[in-house]
């Protein structure tokens, strides 16, 4: 299956799944400036983490990737909310260390330096040792971020909806009408 059919398929599961996430936020995010700090997690682990979603979601010519997506920036601006549980945060860093800790005792160097090849030997070691879940939540996430509306912070200027040829509803939010905000009226 190509990765647009694939998309095109997961999106309506994406959307519903995340219907209740969307529900009685008080937070008002500043995409802009997102403090790493409220993540729970250092720059170098979200270096470790932008590395892996690049790996996992590569930029291609005619189609966007993780980092076209801004799918790093969105899952930090996700794990700064503070209404979200502790636990996320914990997984979330966990993961990073325990990827940067194989990633140490097998080629000494951060993953981040490595070739692709490595990368891929050093993520098919890490699932088979447990770090599966950890990897698929990244994908979901990468794909929040290609799929979400600008207004946001991810899928900027819409490049995820023009690789699908998607067409969003209307009307979508304006800034003063993001879910966030409403929530509170």
């Amino acid at each position: 299956m190509k990765r647009r059919d694939f998309l095109r398929w997961g999106l309506g599961g994406t959307l519903l799944s995340r219907a209740g996430f969307v529900a009685g936020k008080a937070w008002v995010p500043d995409f802009a400036s997102i403090d790493i700090q409220a993540t729970g997690m250092d720059a170098q682990q979200w270096r470790l983490i932008a590395a892996v979603q690049s790996h996992l979601f590569p930029s291609e010519p005619g189609a966007p990737g993780a980092v076209e997506a801004n799918a790093t920036a969105w899952l930090q601006w996700v794990l700064s909310d503070p209404s979200l549980p502790g636990e996320t945060r914990i997984f979330f860093r966990q993961g990073a260390q325990e990827l940067a800790a194989l990633t140490a005792r097998k080629v000494g160097k951060p993953f981040w330096q490595l070739e692709p090849a490595a990368r891929e030997s050093l993520l098919r070691a890490y699932e088979k040792q447990g770090g599966g879940r950890w990897l698929r939540e990244l994908i979901h996430y990468i794909l929040e971020a290609l799929l979400s509306d600008p207004v946001y912070g991810g899928n900027p200027g819409g490049i995820g909806w023009r690789w699908l040829e998607h067409r969003p509803g209307y009307e979508r939010p304006s800034r003063q009408q993001r879910y966030f905000l409403l929530a509170d009226r």
